[in-house]
């Protein structure tokens, strides 16, 4: 199955290979996604797991995305257009359909899940899970304030239909 797209730009429907917008000149685009790597770097010295300043500034390269193409000019053939995308703190975001279809041809990417995992540290991940068991909390009160109103409602409704 060929992977086919439309362009949020010019509003075209497109597939693999043709990538090039109205304008001739930019590729399409398409809505954006995010690719997640886990591949964060480790330090000699400091622990797997940890506050490291090399997670933060950790950076991934990753070439041939999208691969060079052959053009002929003439007699001639000429390789362009191979490039490359950067991805910072393992997180890469594209709205480039050409990227998309090449790193998805590529895979092996994470859950964010893994992401938090490998570019995280420990307190890190206690500080969000803190604030999603606060954020649960906060949810449950509400309903349980919002059930009680309804109660008292219910309760006021009889009393006043019974005068």
């Amino acid at each position: 199955m060929i992977q086919s797209w439309k362009c949020l730009a010019c509003g075209k429907d497109f597939k693999a290979g043709d990538w090039t917008c109205a304008d001739g000149l930019s590729n399409h685009v398409v809505a954006v996604k995010e690719y997640l790597l886990a591949d964060a770097p480790t330090d000699p010295g400091h622990p797997e797991r940890g506050g490291m300043d090399s997670k933060r500034d950790g950076r991934t390269v990753i070439c041939n995305i999208p691969p060079p193409q052959k053009v002929m000019e003439g007699d001639t053939v000429k390789w362009v257009g191979e490039g490359h995308v950067e991805f910072v703190r393992g997180r890469f975001s594209t709205s480039d359909p050409q990227q998309q279809y090449w790193l998805d041809k590529k895979g092996g990417f994470c859950t964010e899940a893994q992401w938090e995992v490998a570019w995280l540290s420990q307190s890190q991940q206690l500080e969000i899970k803190e604030m999603s068991l606060k954020a649960r909390e906060q949810r449950l009160e509400n309903d349980r304030n919002e059930l009680l109103s309804q109660v008292q409602q219910q309760k006021k409704q009889p009393v006043a239909a019974s005068r």
